[in-house]
C-alpha cells in the first residue's frame, strides 16, 4: 500500500499529468488518512458555489478508498516522529507529522506526495514524488 498525501489528493482532483503518470505505473493499492480529509475541507469555502463540486469529489474519493483514522497508536507514532525531527532540527508541520504517523502505525511505509521535503527526513517512510 502507498499512502496519498494531501497534495496528491488535490492534484488528483485537478488532473495533474505528472501524478497520473506515477499512478499509472504503480502496482500497489492506495490508502488515505483522515487528516488529509480535514486539510482539503479547510480549503473549501462553503459560500462558493464552485467549491460544491470539489467537496462532492473529495467526499466520493474518500468513500472509495480505505481511510486510516487517527487513533491512540498513530497519535503516539506522530509524537515520536515530531520529537525525532525536532532533535535533528528538521521541523515540519504537525499535520504532516500526523499523516506520517497514521501511515507508519498502520504499516504503510510509502507516501506519494509533491512535497518531498516535508516527508524525506521521517525514518521508515519512503517518499514517492512526482
Amino acid at each position: 500500500m502507498i499512502g496519498l498525501d494531501t497534495t496528491a489528493i488535490i492534484d488528483f482532483f485537478k488532473g495533474d499529468g505528472s501524478l497520473k503518470r506515477v499512478l499509472d505505473d504503480l502496482d500497489e493499492g492506495l490508502v488515505l488518512n483522515r487528516i488529509s480529509y480535514l486539510e482539503v475541507m479547510f480549503g473549501i469555502k462553503s459560500s462558493k458555489e464552485t467549491h460544491k463540486r470539489e467537496e462532492d469529489f473529495y467526499d466520493e474519493f474518500f468513500r472509495s478508498l480505505l481511510v486510516l483514522e487517527l487513533d491512540d497508536k498513530s497519535s503516539k507514532e506522530s509524537s515520536r516522529i515530531l520529537e525525532k525531527l525536532e532533535d535533528r532540527g528538521k521541523i515540519i508541520g504537525l499535520f504532516d507529522c500526523t499523516i506520517a504517523g497514521i501511515f507508519l502505525s498502520n504499516g504503510v511505509n510509502k507516501i506519494l506526495t509533491r512535497n518531498e521535503k516535508h516527508f524525506e527526513n521521517i525514518p521508515g517512510l519512503k517518499v514517492v514524488s512526482y
